[in-house]
């Protein structure tokens, strides 16, 4: 079910796009249009970089993942310095 989900949520720009086209034949794109949308892809490129950038580890260091102690807690993970 999530799939469908995801799957529709994908394809609704392309359906968006078709269906403003079925709608509007023969129309040329509006310019301001075309502007909003190549903002709106180099934010969210900015905003994927930015997110990688600030979210990884430090150089020189190893991740450990979460793992159940010996008392059947779960410790949390964390980044220890590479030995």
């Amino acid at each position: 079910m999530f799939y469908l989900i995801e799957l529709l949520l994908f394809l609704a720009p392309l359906g968006g796009f078709l269906l403003w086209r079925r709608l509007n034949p023969g129309q040329a794109v509006p310019t301001g249009l075309v502007w909003a949308l190549a903002i709106a892809i180099v934010c969210g490129i900015g905003g994927a970089v930015w997110y990688g950038l600030s979210v990884s580890i430090a150089p020189g260091t190893v991740y450990v993942p979460a793992q159940l102690g010996p008392d059947g807690q779960v410790v949390p993970h964390r980044v220890e310095p590479r030995r």
